[in-house]
């Protein structure tokens, strides 16, 4: 049978139907909007904020089990921004949930619900005394809810927020939920907002959680960028309440930001990207204690902490330079005018030639007050201060890795060193410096650090330049000093010195002397011939143990060979209070051989009794080994005791290095080392010497 085609041609609706059914939309829509709003519910508002008003919660506890409670009390919490905040916290979220068994309402639920994303990571802030996290409290309450919701009769002609939630409340519900999702979107290539539709969750878009969502597109945004460009999005997420959304784990998504423009910036970004990271986190050259320190820079991690720093000795530079120039200026000095262009010609060939790894600005406060006028707002990294005949000048530290120096801007030479002269340079706990710090402290401790190793202190003259590249040439450093002068400097140098013959063999910096070597001095103990070491000798050589008969077996345990140590110990405060030193530099005087043995051989025969009796049994000799080793160190000349302290503290170091800090003859340390200490200390296959495990256990004991 053959029928006529159906005409499919679109008609046109009368405009009478047409107005009927955007009546019936709007009334839908009203009728959504006040579900649940009978006047009982109106009463219920009212109720609850009458308690708030009074401060009397009489019947409180007992109209939480009421259905129509927790549906007046969730839409306070979501719609009042003034009572709402006041009622909710952990506690009575747990009660309520606890009231209302078997499970929540769907009204009530989807309150929570929207609740949960409008505010995200706010949450917490809404209830700061409590242990758990409000936010997690009610994450987990809404996961519990879901599992307890009962499939749904008929299908739904739009997407349910509570069936949606149900099926993908595992991976959208907590706080990397906003990454997933947007991961989600970039992968569907979708917008955000009609994602949160799909979810059930449509307005929701708008949200904190959908904010959080956005803030991971930015950063997307970022990873694309070129390096160095400008976009309106780090403008955005300079914004706290984008940087400080949260990330993954305990980062923030301005810690991610950060990462992404640290890890492509290269050797050095550009002022653009600079001017970001100082504006978002500040300068890392401050105190690792302070709280700005500890919220943005930390969790970047000390690589990333050192590649910033590195990146602002540039600006550093700039900064000295300026005020070294203002100075010039101000001042009307001819003199410092005509110098400026070879200083900063010759600072700034080093930041060039890639040698500069780090560096410490320091300005007075008169100098300050002349960057800041001149620079005003785009001043934002970290400074320390000067006081004092400082108040006027400006100075900075270099590391320049085989060399450091610190440079003042006016009335100071350029002091040279050949190694870090000491912690305060880099140490961002010290903020104030004077003078005297930086001439006399600084130069005082270079030599205690490194005693063999010469520093120069050069006047700005007419000859600065080749002072400078003489020191350097004569210790094994050479540097393109035509990079650190000017084309007719350089010339002029070439004519009247030529080139800087560099020495073949380096100087070779060694280890820095420990704090702890030089306090190597024993604890002092009871004087000897005092009660107290009376009583510590008759302790361990008592007449019970001396009365026991030698093949009588027994063990050995902690306590024995505690008194041993502590008899010791004793022994080592005598040797101290007698005065003498295996080192001037490790004890601050000169050894009296004639004076100091008699205390010490006094007490030894009672230690070495003990020691002697306490290792009589053949049966636990393995218990005693630990004994029998104290005994033979103690037995050891004075400075071969002082010489295994070096090697304790410093393992893997030449014999050399500790002839030097000790101020004992190399001979003598090298007669020491394989001779009376050859079964205590070994040396490896680089020619350093370490004390022995066994030995190092007894010695730390001997002298804690």
């Amino acid at each position: 049978m053959k029928v006529p085609p159906i005409d499919n041609r679109p008609g046109e609706w009368p405009h009478g139907v047409i107005d009927n059914w955007t009546r019936l939309l709007a009334r839908a829509q009203h009728l959504e909007s006040k579900a649940g709003g009978s006047d009982a519910f109106e009463q219920m508002l009212a109720t609850f904020r009458e308690m708030m008003r009074t401060g009397r919660f009489d019947g409180f506890k007992a109209l939480l089990t009421r259905r129509l409670t927790a549906r007046a009390l969730t839409w306070l919490w979501l719609h009042d921004d003034v009572i709402g905040p006041r009622l909710l916290n952990v506690r009575l979220l747990n009660t309520l949930i606890e009231a209302q068994q078997p499970r929540l309402t769907r009204i009530t639920l989807v309150q929570m619900v929207q609740l949960y994303f409008r505010f995200f990571d706010r949450l917490d802030d809404r209830d700061k005394t409590a242990e758990q996290s409000l936010r997690a409290v009610l994450e987990a309450h809404v996961h519990a809810q879901l599992r307890l919701l009962p499939e749904p009769r008929m299908q739904s002609l739009r997407p349910d927020a509570l069936t949606q939630l149900k099926q993908h409340g595992y991976w959208l519900l907590g706080i990397e939920g906003p990454l997933a999702l947007a991961k989600h979107v970039r992968e569907q290539g979708q917008e955000l907002a009609a994602t949160f539709e799909a979810y059930g969750l449509a307005g929701l878009s708008t949200s904190r959680y959908g904010d959080v969502c956005r803030a991971h597109f930015y950063l997307e945004t970022l990873r694309q960028l070129v390096p160095g460009e400008w976009d309106e999005v780090l403008d955005e997420l300079l914004k706290p309440s984008v940087s400080k959304a949260p990330y993954e784990g305990d980062k923030r998504i301005g810690h991610a930001a950060l990462e992404i423009i640290i890890d492509r910036a290269g050797d050095a970004p550009s002022d653009i990207w600079q001017s970001f990271i100082l504006n978002l986190a500040g300068d890392p050259r401050i105190a690792s204690s302070s709280p700005n320190y500890r919220q943005w820079w930390l969790p970047l991690g000390e690589a990333r902490i050192n590649q910033v720093r590195g990146w602002l000795s540039k600006e550093d530079l700039r900064l000295f330079l300026q005020a070294v120039e203002q100075y010039g200026n101000e001042s009307g000095k001819e003199d410092l005018q005509r110098m400026f262009p070879a200083r900063k010609t010759f600072l700034e060939g080093l930041f060039k030639l890639g040698l500069i790894r780090h560096t410490r600005l320091m300005l007075g406060g008169i100098a300050q007050q002349s960057v800041r006028r001149i620079l005003g707002e785009e001043v934002k990294t970290n400074f320390a201060k000067m006081e004092g005949s400082m108040n006027d000048k400006a100075a900075i530290y270099l590391d320049c890795g085989d060399f450091h120096l610190v440079e003042g801007s006016h009335s100071f030479k350029i002091w040279l060193y050949l190694a870090q002269p000491g912690p305060a340079m880099k140490s961002y706990e010290k903020n104030l410096f004077s003078h005297s710090d930086l001439t006399i402290e600084l130069p005082k401790v270079y030599k205690k650090l490194y005693p063999g190793l010469g520093y120069e202190a050069v006047t700005h003259n007419g000859t600065w330049q080749r002072k400078v590249f003489d020191f350097l040439a004569e210790n094994g450093i050479g540097v393109d000093i035509e990079k650190l002068l000017s084309k007719q400097e350089y010339r002029s140098y070439l004519n009247r010195h030529g080139v800087p013959v560099v020495r073949s063999n380096k100087v070779i910096v060694p280890p820095a002397i420990q704090s702890s070597m030089q306090a190597v001095k024993p604890e002092r103990l009871p004087e000897p011939g005092s009660n107290a070491f009376e009583t510590t000798s008759y302790a361990i050589g008592s007449a019970s143990a001396a009365s026991r008969p030698l093949t009588e077996p027994r063990t050995v345990g902690a306590a024995v060979e505690a008194s041993v140590v502590k008899s010791i110990r004793a022994q080592n405060n005598a040797i101290a209070d007698a005065g003498y030193s295996g080192s001037r530099r490790l004890f601050g005087k000169e050894p009296d051989v004639g004076t100091a043995l008699a205390p010490v051989d006094s007490a030894l025969p009672s230690v070495v009794a003990a020691v002697a009796e306490s290792a009589s049994a053949p049966l636990v000799v393995n218990e005693l080994s630990g004994t029998a080793l104290a005994g033979s160190i103690t037995r050891l000349p004075k400075s071969a005791i002082a010489v295994m302290h070096y090697f304790a503290s410093n393992p893997g170091d030449k014999a050399r290095y500790a002839s030097n800090v000790l101020e004992i003859e190399i001979r003598e340390v090298n007669r020491l080392l394989h001779g009376p200490l050859r079964t205590f200390c070994k040396q490896d296959e680089s020619f350093g010497w370490s004390v022995s495990g066994p030995a190092l256990a007894v010695l730390n004991k001997l002298f804690p």
